[in-house]
């Protein structure tokens, strides 16, 4: 397609620049409308290409109203707060969780709300806890509700099912053991190993 760079349009504030592909070679690319400025600093720099050859939103936090992500957002690499991967920091929680959990002997309303917190940052970084499945109905269905016990393909988990026979210890098709084990982070897609208990 042609390139045009058209001026004065719609009601005469637009700039229009036609092409398949636009390019500078500019290490800044400054977004500032002076009728919106908080705060002292002049600096309004959006995107800038930086030293360690990345690309950094919000330079320095030149935006002192943050940077507003609308509508669904895909993190395909490790997602950091303050340099340390989001998946370590909620797998931080998850041991923590567990070890107050254990120490007090059950939950309550605050522990409820702290694993609802850890789960909704799971979700959000695209990866999933492996539950402590105990049956083959609940790896392939969850529970009854889908609460406590998803599914492998509600978590968006690859189950490979091997096999124990006689198991003393288990039921007909029992989960005797999950690798990895249950209550670890792992990313959506991941393959887990279910063993189960077979009497016949």
């Amino acid at each position: 397609m042609p390139t045009d760079i058209k001026l004065d349009q719609q009601d005469g504030n637009w700039l229009i620049a036609e092409a398949s592909v636009l390019k500078t070679t500019a290490a800044d690319f400054i977004l500032d409308s002076p009728g919106r400025h908080r705060g002292a600093n002049p600096n309004r720099r959006a995107l800038v290409h930086d030293f360690q050859d990345g690309l950094t939103v919000n330079f320095a936090g030149d935006y002192p109203g943050g940077v507003t992500l609308t509508g669904n957002v895909v993190v395909t690499g490790d997602l950091k707060v303050a340099g340390t991967a989001l998946s370590a920091t909620i797998a931080s929680l998850q041991s923590a969780l567990a070890s107050i959990q254990l120490a007090i002997g059950g939950t309550g309303p605050r522990l409820d709300t702290l694993e609802n917190t850890v789960a909704a940052l799971v979700e959000m970084v695209g990866a999933a806890i492996i539950p402590n499945w105990r049956t083959k109905t609940e790896v392939e269905q969850g529970d009854e509700m889908g609460i406590s016990f998803p599914s492998a393909e509600q978590l968006g988990l690859v189950i490979q099912f091997e096999f124990e026979r006689l198991n003393p210890n288990f039921g007909h098709e029992d989960v005797v053991s999950i690798t990895p084990p249950p209550g670890t982070l792992v990313k959506r897609g991941s393959t887990v190993i279910v063993t189960l208990n077979l009497e016949g």
